[in-house]
C-alpha cells in the first residue's frame, strides 16, 4: 500500500472478525503487521487497514468479492461494474442518483470510461436530476461559489463530501460592470452569534471570494432581500421569507448572487417578430412568439446533423468581457438528450461550429422563440443526492473551521439550501440572474450542411440552452425551454410593417 497518510477524510468504523495470525499486509512490500483489534479506518484495493501505536496494520486476508474502497468513505458498493468517474480514491459509479464504489470483484468486467480529471459535468448535474420536461434555469457558477464558501468552513467527512462533489473545481473571478454584470458573495451573521464565527473564516471569505460580511439582527428578511436585489441588478426581489430569517435557529446566511443584463451584438428587429409553430414533445403544436434575424458575419455560428441543431449568438463585448448564448435542439427528444449531455460533448460541438459568414453569400436566417420565466431549484435535495449529506445532518455536520461551538450539545449545520434563477430572452438581449443561499442553523445533537440558398435555422422544438463566458467557457446559466411565450399574449405588442420575414 503506497502513500498512506494519517490525514484521512470520511473515516468510518466497521466491525469485522478478528484477524488471524496472518493477514494480507504481511505479504506486501513493504510489509505491515496484522492488527490486534478490528477497527477499520481505511480501505483500498489491498484490503482493510487499521492504525495501532501510530502505525498502519492490516485486517483480514484482503478484499472479499463484494468489498470496495468506497465503504470507508461513507458510500455503498455499486451493484454493477459501470464506471462513470475515476479519481485518486478509485472507480465510481452512480446508482439511484447516488455515488457508489466499483467492487474489487469487477476486475476485467469493469465498463471503463476515460478517467475524468475534474468534475466538469457538475454544471449539468441538476439539469439531469430535475429533467421534468418543464422550463428550467439555474446557475452552476453561483452554486459553485456558495459551496466553495461552505467548504472553507467544513472539516472531516463533511469536508470530504463537499470536496468530492466539487472535486477541486476552480472558479473564475469577475469584475463587476455597472448595470451589465454583477457577481457578489456575502455572509450575513445574526448579531448575537457574530462572536462565535471564527475570524480566520471571515478573512478567508473576504480574501478569496471578496465576500461582504454583514452583521444583522435578523428581525426580518428586508436587509438580505435588498442586498440580493441590488446584487442581481434588480431582477430577483424578495428571495427570502421573513420566517426563514426570524427562525431562532438560523444564525448565518451564505449567499452568492450574480446577474447579467446584456444586449445582443446584433439585435433582433421587433418588426420581424411574429407568431409561429412550436412542436411540443407530446405532439401538440403551439403558436409562440418567435424572433427572426438574418446573420452574415461571425456573430452567429451553427452546427446541424441528423440528430441535433446547435446555434450560438454573441452578446455585446463589455470592457473585454463577452458572453454567448448557445441553443441545442435535438430533433427527437430533449429530455433524453439532457439525460446524457456532458461537458466533453459541448466541447466537441464547439469544434464543429461554423460561422454564418462561412455558410454562403446569402447568410443564415435564425428564428428562435422568446421566453421569460423563473425557476426554483430543489437544491437541498439534489446536493444530498450528489453525496453532500453530513452537512445537512445536525448530528454529523462538522463546520468547526467556520465557528466555535455555542454549547456542548449544540451543533452548526446546513438547514436548507436555496437557488432561484430568472431569465428574460428578447429582441434586445438577455436579462438573467441567480441566487444561491445556504442557511446555517444551530441544532441540538443529543457534419455541416452547405446550402446553396439562405440557411434557415428554425428553433421550433424544445431546446436546451447555455449562457457562458465566450473566453473562459464558464457557464453562468443553463436550462431548458419546453414552452416559450405564447403569441396570443404578445400579439398586441407587435405591428409587422412588411411581409418579408427574416
Amino acid at each position: 500500500m503506497n502513500n498512506l497518510t494519517l490525514f484521512l477524510l470520511g473515516l468510518v468504523l466497521i466491525n469485522v472478525p478478528s484477524c488471524f495470525s496472518e493477514c494480507f499486509s504481511e505479504s506486501l512490500k513493504p510489509s505491515y503487521p496484522c492488527c490486534k483489534n478490528n477497527k477499520v479506518v481505511y480501505t483500498d484495493k489491498d484490503g482493510e487497514w487499521g492504525v495501532e501505536n501510530g502505525k498502519w496494520c492490516g485486517i483480514g486476508n484482503g478484499p472479499s468479492d463484494d468489498s470496495c474502497f468506497s465503504v470507508a468513505l461513507g458510500y455503498k458498493c455499486c451493484e454493477k461494474c459501470k464506471v462513470v468517474y475515476t479519481d485518486k480514491d478509485g472507480d465510481w459509479g452512480v446508482e439511484n442518483n447516488k455515488w457508489c464504489g466499483i467492487k474489487d470483484s469487477c476486475g476485467s468486467d469493469i465498463d471503463i470510461k476515460e478517467p475524468v480529471q475534474d468534475n466538469s459535468d457538475f454544471d449539468f448535474s441538476f439539469l439531469k436530476m430535475e429533467n421534468d420536461k418543464t422550463n428550467m434555469l439555474y446557475s452552476p457558477l453561483s452554486i459553485k461559489y456558495a459551496l466553495k464558501m461552505l467548504e472553507e468552513g467544513a472539516a472531516n467527512n463533511t469536508l470530504a463530501e463537499i470536496n468530492k462533489v466539487l472535486d477541486n473545481t476552480s472558479i473564475s473571478k469577475y469584475e463587476n460592470i455597472d448595470k451589465v454584470l454583477s457577481l457578489a458573495n456575502g455572509l450575513f451573521i445574526r448579531d448575537k452569534y457574530y462572536d462565535y464565527v471564527k475570524e480566520e473564516y471571515m478573512n478567508t471569505l473576504k480574501e478569496k471570494y471578496n465576500a461582504e460580511i454583514k452583521k444583522d439582527e435578523f428581525k426580518d428578511a428586508t436587509n438580505v432581500n435588498q442586498w440580493i436585489e441590488d446584487k442581481t441588478l434588480g431582477i430577483i426581489k424578495k428571495m427570502l421569507k421573513d420566517k426563514t430569517v426570524q427562525d431562532p435557529a438560523t444564525v448565518m446566511l451564505l449567499i452568492n448572487a450574480l446577474a447579467i443584463d446584456m444586449e445582443w451584438a446584433t439585435k433582433f428587429n421587433s418588426e420581424s417578430t411574429r407568431g409561429d409553430d412550436f412542436y411540443k414533445e407530446n405532439g401538440e403544436i403551439m403558436e409562440v412568439t418567435k424572433m427572426s434575424q438574418k446573420f452574415y458575419g461571425k456573430g452567429l455560428s451553427f452546427y446541424e446533423d441528423d440528430d441535433l441543431t446547435v446555434v450560438t449568438m454573441d452578446l455585446k463585448d463589455y470592457e473585454g468581457i463577452q458572453f454567448e448564448f448557445m441553443a441545442l435542439m435535438p430533433n427527437e427528444n430533449l429530455s433524453a438528450f439532457v439525460e446524457n449531455v456532458t461537458k466533453a460533448q459541448i466541447t466537441e460541438i464547439d469544434e464543429k461550429l461554423t460561422f454564418a459568414s462561412n455558410a454562403n453569400a446569402d447568410g443564415v436566417i435564425l428564428r428562435i422563440p422568446k421566453f421569460k420565466f423563473s425557476h426554483d431549484l430543489k437544491l437541498k435535495e439534489e446536493l444530498k443526492n450528489l453525496g453532500i449529506k453530513d452537512a445537512f445532518d445536525v448530528y454529523e455536520a462538522n463546520f468547526s473551521e467556520m465557528a466555535n461551538p455555542v454549547a456542548k450539545d449544540i451543533n452548526l449545520y446546513v438547514s436548507d439550501a436555496l437557488h432561484k434563477a430568472d431569465i428574460e430572452f428578447s429582441e434586445d438581449g438577455i436579462k438573467a440572474a441567480a441566487v444561491t443561499v445556504i442557511i446555517m442553523a444551530l441544532g441540538a445533537t443529543s457534419v455541416n450542411v452547405k446550402p446553396t440558398y439562405p440557411l434557415i435555422i428554425d428553433i421550433n422544438k424544445p431546446f436546451m440552452f447555455i449562457i457562458r463566458d465566450k473566453n473562459t467557457k464558464d457557464i453562468w446559466f443553463t436550462g431548458t425551454v419546453y414552452e416559450p411565450n405564447l403569441w396570443e399574449n404578445d400579439r398586441e405588442s407587435y405591428e409587422p410593417k412588411f411581409d418579408d420575414w427574416y
